[in-house]
């Protein structure tokens, strides 16, 4: 098959938009792995905003496997991270992904709740909003729900 010039150049140009396009989606692909050491979601809401904190964490978690993720939980919602608690199987899913699930000292007192009454694997800190602060100034992202 021949080809003129003017059906060279269109080939050149379309090998080119081609290597464009691949190069420019491969750097986005690698972008996407280049964020911060970790990324902390704050959930106080509702349920309806806890669920969604533990489901944007699990979703990111999946394309950013590198990052490290916690989800901090704070205001009533302290007492739906109980053993007994209905979101307890996933909680526990959530944790077994390698995101941290973490409880706030202070609204665990607020709600007569003891750290024991908590489910496996959900750890503790002594204020929430501190928590999440201190991993702005270390350069974590932060999401709030």
């Amino acid at each position: 098959m021949k080809t003129g010039p003017k059906g060279k150049d269109v080939m050149k140009k379309a090998i080119l938009a081609l290597l464009l396009i691949f190069g420019l989606s491969a750097t986005a692909s690698a972008n996407e792995q280049l964020i911060s050491e970790g990324v902390v979601v704050q959930a106080n809401g509702d349920r309806a905003d806890f669920k969604r904190a533990l489901m944007l964490a699990s979703n990111m978690h999946e394309v950013l496997a590198k990052a490290k993720f916690e989800v901090v939980v704070y205001g009533a919602n302290v007492k739906l991270l109980t053993a007994f608690s209905d979101e307890a199987p996933f909680i526990q899913k959530v944790l077994d992904e390698g995101i941290k699930v973490i409880a706030c000292g202070r609204s665990l007192k607020s709600e007569h709740l003891d750290e024991n009454d908590l489910a496996p694997g959900v750890t503790v800190v002594p204020n929430g909003a501190v928590h999440i602060v201190n991993r702005q100034k270390q350069g974590w992202q932060y999401i709030k729900e």
